[in-house]
């Protein structure tokens, strides 16, 4: 039983130039600590800390609830060290099933509790800082919003829980909501946080609204719901006209756009740079100690688990372990790599190791080129004494057997640390990080908004520019040109033939985001796309699959949700387990 509000300072998550000499508060009194805008701050950060947890965005909800996907796998051909979850051969046991659960619901209670105590506040706060005080209320509905769709879309049916007095009834009396009152639930909480949340960029109530929520995250958000439950397993397609008004409002508003350069993206993510413009909803991760060590800190695996190899203790840079792998058959399908930018700077076929030379090793196994890294060098499997790249080794005529060096997957180069962060910067520890971590990018939103728009009358012309713009940023070109260019998507498309250039296009454009797995499941080809994964990657290089092992466990009407933890199950008798997890 919480005994009071947890309040963390920025310092610890938001905003890396403050004083670090600002007071830390935490479990304070909460009956009497909120007195004006600024005390009511102090907890909301606390409530953002919480989804930097590891077991939300630090870690689980952001990388390995991603897996196993028709894109990514987890690395090896074995289920130890939690490999089972990454290849859906878990159980309801699992530690990463029943920790994600237990942190959502306790999010949802520090939220509850923070709502209540701001209420019971407002008397004694000063009234021209009301307005703050509401759009910090409406940031923390929205993180409970998303908390509750994390819930229903991973585990569908569970409790609703709206005020901290519930958190603390008897285990046996929990029942499980109906799916549909979840999700009407979290659509009242994010369309009345968008009513009063302003735009990022015309705030003229925070003093800094740095990797705070907008109204822009609140309507993305929003419109991702809405997707969600138009597709499996809600099935409502009136929900495609109302995605449709909700991405219309963020590019109605002028407030928002793609940032030219794709590769700027993945610099501010590693290095902790608020830029609003496409950026609408992301996770800030804080240590304020190189070490990453305390419990004052901040950090995640972003970047270490999901990031380019690093050999342990090659200096000067602290190892990557990079488990978690791009599929060799999505790279090798990728339709233009050498035009489309982001197809490089997603997707590597090297890692990192401290040398001094250059060229190829004496074993001639390893081709080393230049980082830009004193210390330390760019590393290329090598085969007879030649370099060996990905795309290279896919040519007719390649030297037989270079494509096997690459059936345990590529790595993912969007929070390549070593490439975008200073030696200085990154943590000494050698598993977490400070990059961040996108809940919802512009560039989401014109796909969700063609998406949506298709399913409602087929490809329009605003459906075809919304798709286009996102290809031309990939490709480097001028994303508001009149004039046709190679990236855009051909003309006189059907509706399933747009359907399916828009379900590739999010995989291009937001591989490896966390959004894959679960756009497979609401389109419901989830299973079907696991198997279609193993048999591309068996056509593309023999016994591939011993690599792959989602097809063997994955089972269709099952892995499609995450089961009951079984913890709660033993605890909450009015409970039932989920469809053949029995």
């Amino acid at each position: 039983m919480k005994k009071g509000i947890i309040a963390v300072l920025a310092l610890l998550m938001l905003l890396p130039s403050c004083n670090l000499d600002e007071n830390l508060y935490t479990y304070i009194d909460e009956d009497t600590y909120i007195t004006d805008a600024a005390s009511a701050r102090n907890v909301l950060f606390g409530l953002y800390r919480d989804l930097c947890n590891l077991d939300l965005y630090g870690h689980r909800l952001s990388i390995v609830y991603d897996l196993p996907t028709d894109i990514a796998k987890v690395d090896g051909n074995t289920l130890v060290n939690n490999r089972d979850f990454c290849c859906n051969a878990h159980t309801p046991t699992n530690s990463w099933v029943q920790n994600t659960w237990r942190q959502a619901y306790s999010t949802i209670y520090d939220v509850n509790d923070f709502l209540e105590k701001v209420e019971e506040a407002r008397p004694r706060i000063p009234e021209d800082q009301l307005p703050a005080v509401d759009v910090y209320i409406a940031e923390a509905r929205v993180i409970r919003a998303l908390m509750y769709f994390e819930l229903v879309r991973n585990w569908e049916n569970i409790s609703l829980i709206t005020t901290a007095e519930q958190s603390l009834q008897h285990a046996s009396s929990y029942t499980q909501e109906q799916p549909l009152k979840i999700y009407e639930f979290i659509e009242t909480e994010l369309k009345e946080a968008a009513e009063v949340l302003p735009w990022a960029k015309a705030d003229d109530i925070r003093t800094d609204n740095s990797f705070m929520i907008s109204k822009a995250g609140a309507l993305g958000l929003l419109a991702r719901v809405y997707v969600t439950w138009a597709g499996y397993p809600m099935q409502d397609t009136s929900k495609w006209a109302d995605a449709k008004a909700a991405c219309e409002e963020i590019m109605d508003s002028g407030y928002h756009g793609l940032v030219a350069d794709y590769e700027q993206l993945w610099n501010n993510a590693c290095n902790s740079v608020w830029d609003p413009t496409e950026s609408l909803f992301e996770i800030s991760f804080y240590s304020q100690s190189i070490s990453s060590s305390g419990s004052n800190n901040c950090s995640g695996y972003i970047g270490k688990w999901n990031g380019v190899y690093v050999v342990t203790n090659t200096s000067p840079l602290v190892r990557v372990d990079a488990r978690y792998r791009a599929l060799a058959s999505f790279a090798a399908k990728w339709p233009d790599p050498e035009q489309d930018r982001r197809f490089g700077l997603s997707v590597a076929d090297y890692y990192y190791e401290g040398t001094d030379g250059t060229g190829l090793n004496d074993e001639g196994t390893r081709w080393y080129e230049e980082s830009g890294i004193d210390g330390m060098k760019k590393v290329y499997y090598a085969n007879y004494g030649h370099k060996v790249e990905f795309l290279a080794s896919l040519q007719p005529g390649a030297m037989s057997g270079d494509i096997d060096r690459f059936r345990d997957g590529l790595y993912v180069a969007k929070w390549d640390l070593t490439k975008y962060q200073a030696p200085g910067d990154q943590l000494s520890d050698g598993n977490m990080s400070n990059a961040h971590w996108y809940i919802l990018r512009y560039s989401d939103v014109l796909l969700m908004y063609a998406e949506a728009v298709n399913e409602i009358s087929g490809p329009t012309p605003e459906a075809y520019a919304a798709v286009n713009m996102v290809r031309r940023r990939g490709y480097g070109l001028d994303i508001n040109s009149t004039e046709p260019t190679v990236a855009d998507l051909d003309e006189g498309m059907s509706q399933e033939e747009f359907r399916q250039a828009v379900r590739d296009e999010r995989a291009y454009e937001l591989c490896f985001e966390g959004q894959r797995k679960q756009d497979l499941i609401r389109w419901g080809i989830y299973y079907e796309s696991i198997q279609q994964a193993a048999f591309d990657l068996d056509d593309l290089m023999d016994q591939a699959t011993t690599y792959y092992l989602p097809a063997q466990y994955t089972q269709k009407g099952r892995h499609e949700l995450q089961p009951i933890p079984q913890r709660e199950l033993d605890l909450m008798p009015l409970y039932r387990q989920n469809p053949n997890w029995e």
